[in-house]
């Protein structure tokens, strides 16, 4: 990902005040476990995305239908296999469930989304980041096969072996996110939508064409931003 990160750090010189997806999901998570204790990563998987944020939380559990990576998680303090269908916790077991490039995978977002619902208690929050299926970038990934997602994530992004998923995107827009989530009690705290050319970044050409192509869409359909970053109460 190292490209990536030098592309949005030419962005971030570009568009004074642009702050990244990754760190604007932080930021919610954080917000939303001030005063508590219990935080679900929901499709934890090996990443460390949230290690700043749960450096300062008493307990926090990793969930992930994934073993391997599983096991290489050093972030949470507890890690479980299972899924978002099946949630293997009491009612009102936690303060927060975050789920980071998650949503998209998912089969049957409401069938996790009252699980979600179930083990949060009274009040707490869903916070998600999420691709936004509104978006060019998001198309072209749709277009292409599920099986050639990780060698092309492999050579494009220098991502590791069997990094990828299958997606579905069956709550990825903002209209998808409210139709699945209020009929199930859940309120929207927030539903931010954030821009990132660096998807298309490859060289200094491609660079300006995706920040072209950002400009375009923050001027005539900011709803089709590429992100999606989401906070809901239970």
């Amino acid at each position: 990902m190292e490209r990536q990160e030098r592309y949005r750090a030419a962005y971030r010189r570009r568009a004074p005040g642009w702050r990244d997806s990754l760190d604007l999901y932080r930021e919610q998570v954080a917000e939303a476990a001030v005063g508590g204790s219990r935080v679900l990563d929901l499709g934890c998987g090996h990443a460390d995305l949230l290690a700043p944020v749960l450096a300062g939380v008493p307990r926090s559990v990793g969930l992930d239908p994934d073993g391997r990576a599983l096991a290489r998680n050093d972030t949470v303090r507890h890690r479980v296999r299972g899924t978002g269908e099946r949630l293997p916790f009491r009612d009102g077991a936690f303060d927060v469930v975050a789920a980071a490039w998650v949503v998209e995978h998912l089969a049957d977002p409401g069938a996790v989304a009252d699980e979600v619902r179930r083990v949060l208690r009274p009040g707490g929050r869903f916070v998600f980041l999420t691709p936004n299926a509104h978006n060019p970038t998001v198309w072209l990934i749709r277009a292409v096969p599920n099986r050639l997602h990780d060698p092309l994530t492999r050579r494009l992004y220098g991502r590791q072996d069997h990094d990828t998923y299958p997606v579905r995107y069956r709550m990825n827009s903002p209209r998808a996110v409210d139709r699945t989530l209020l009929p199930r009690g859940f309120g929207r705290v927030c539903l931010l939508l954030n821009g990132d050319p660096s998807y298309l970044s490859f060289d200094p050409t491609t660079f300006r064409a995706a920040c072209a192509l950002e400009a375009l869409i923050g001027w005539m359909v900011p709803t089709a931003r590429v992100h999606m970053i989401g906070v809901y109460a239970a």
